[in-house]
C-alpha cells in the first residue's frame, strides 16, 4: 500500500511539474506541427508530404497545382 501510495504522489508531482508552464503561466502547448511551426521553418524542415509533392513536382507527375483541403497543411499551393 505504501509503494501505490509513493508512486501515485509521484507520478502526480511530475505531471505538475512539468506541467508548470502551462498551468500557470498560461503559455501555450509547444506547437509540434512540421508545416505550420516557423522554427521548423526557418531550419528548412519540411513535413514528409511536402517533400513528396515537390520531388513528384520535378518528376511532372504531380497534380494540376489546384488548391484543395489535402494540400492545405504543406502550404505547397496557394489558395486562389
Amino acid at each position: 500500500m505504501k509503494t501505490l501510495l509513493a508512486a501515485i504522489i509521484f507520478v502526480g508531482a511530475a505531471v505538475l511539474l512539468l506541467g508548470v508552464n502551462i498551468f500557470f503561466f498560461h503559455r501555450p502547448f509547444p506547437n509540434g506541427e512540421i508545416s505550420t511551426n516557423p522554427e521548423m521553418r526557418k531550419r528548412g524542415i519540411k513535413c514528409a508530404k511536402q517533400e513528396e509533392m515537390e520531388m513528384l513536382s520535378k518528376q511532372k507527375k504531380a497534380c494540376s497545382g489546384n488548391y484543395s483541403d489535402a494540400c492545405s497543411s504543406c502550404a505547397l499551393y496557394n489558395k486562389e
